[in-house]
């Protein structure tokens, strides 16, 4: 097999296909993360979560990665709720990207849906100074 970014495309649409069955039997989602190769191989993190409604998957993602964020006040349980910022808009906190060092938490503008990224810097001033628990959207 020749290793390419197009192999690699058919291998990812491949092995979506063929873990569907036993993401249904076990109730979990299984994802295939980014893949790196070389000449002759490649490698990529397999994710497996519990449960298979997105909201639920993205609510069980940001409670295991949020230990990485703790100094900045956030903790378990925080998936979706809801912030009253500094400008008067309400914003979510909805997850993390933690492979990215400067913008590496994700929130959503409630008033537009609008999907955002912002630094530890502006999420610690966040909770800091205007934090406001309004609700848990759902």
């Amino acid at each position: 097999m020749e290793i390419n970014k197009e192999t690699l495309r058919a291998f990812r649409e491949d092995f979506n296909q063929a873990v569907q069955s036993l993401q249904e039997k076990y109730d979990v989602t299984i994802s295939l993360g980014s893949i790196t190769f070389l000449e002759e191989r490649f490698s990529a993190k397999l994710t497996v979560t519990n449960g298979r409604d997105p909201e639920d998957v993205a609510r069980n993602e940001f409670d295991v990665d949020v230990w990485k964020f703790t100094h900045l006040g956030l903790k378990p349980g925080m998936y979706n709720r809801v912030f009253m910022g500094q400008d008067g808009q309400r914003y979510a906190i909805r997850g993390f990207n933690t492979r990215a060092r400067k913008w590496p938490i994700k929130m959503m503008r409630i008033s537009d849906g609008e999907n955002r990224v912002c630094s530890e810097k502006f999420i610690k001033k966040f909770l800091d100074e205007y934090y406001v628990d309004i609700v848990v959207v759902e």
